[in-house]
This record gives C-alpha cells, structure tokens and sequence, in this order.
C-alpha cells in the first residue's frame, strides 16, 4: 500500500501532536499544527474548485505558508509546481504557461510584479 505525502504530516500528527515539525527562524510549528495548516490549504484549493491533477503554482520565498500551500494542494489532489523565488516575471509566467497552471499562490508584492503579464496564462483561474 502506498502513502501520499500529506498523509505523513496527518499520521505524525495522530501519534505525536506536539512534536515540532517545521522551525523557520524563532518560530515553530507541531505537527498538530502543520497537519490543521494544510487541511486549511487544500479546502482552500477545493473552495477555489481545483480539480484532480490541476497544478498549483507555489512562487513565494521560504516561510511557513510555501510548505502549507505545497502539501495543501497535494492533499487536495492538485499537482504542485515549485516556483524559485528568485527567478523574474517573464521566467514565472513562462513556467506558469508552460505547466498548465490553474492555481497561483505567492505574495501580493509578486503578484504585482507578474500583473502585465498573467492575462498571457489563459489556465490560470486564480
């Protein structure tokens, strides 16, 4: 029987809640945490009606909500596109159109950046 990856974060969390799952300078995270984190994210991405295998589009630096956003759309059964954070907007959108991506996650300072060139992403919806 195989596991998908969210249902690691979901089984560590059954046995141990508060065991720390995700440090990010002087913050951290419990698996209970982390687990309720990512339920957020993937209802989120069902809300937005993401279907199975559609690629969500995660462009933001590392911090807490890239990890929540990356296994939300896993546990929703979306698809996960990395985006490197250092790349530039024509790179981005390139990746965006290239992917197929339907969904956008990143910030609004970035989403700023890539406005002029999003309608060029006929899948993106959002």
């Amino acid at each position: 029987m195989s596991t998908l990856l969210p249902q690691l974060i979901t089984d560590t969390a059954r046995r141990t809640p508060d065991a720390p799952a995700l440090h990010f300078k002087q913050d951290s995270l419990s698996y209970a945490e982390l687990d309720r984190a990512v339920g957020q994210a993937a209802h989120a991405f069902l809300s937005l009606g993401l279907a199975p295998d559609e690629r969500v589009a995660i462009y933001l630096p590392k911090q807490f909500e890239t990890v929540f956003a990356l296994y939300g759309a896993a546990r929703a059964g979306g698809v996960f596109v990395p985006v490197n954070p250092l790349l530039k907007a024509a790179q981005v959108t390139y990746i965006l159109k290239d992917c197929n991506v339907r969904v956008l996650v990143t910030s609004r300072e970035r989403l700023e950046q890539l406005s002029a060139m999003l309608p060029d992403c006929h899948d993106l919806h959002t």
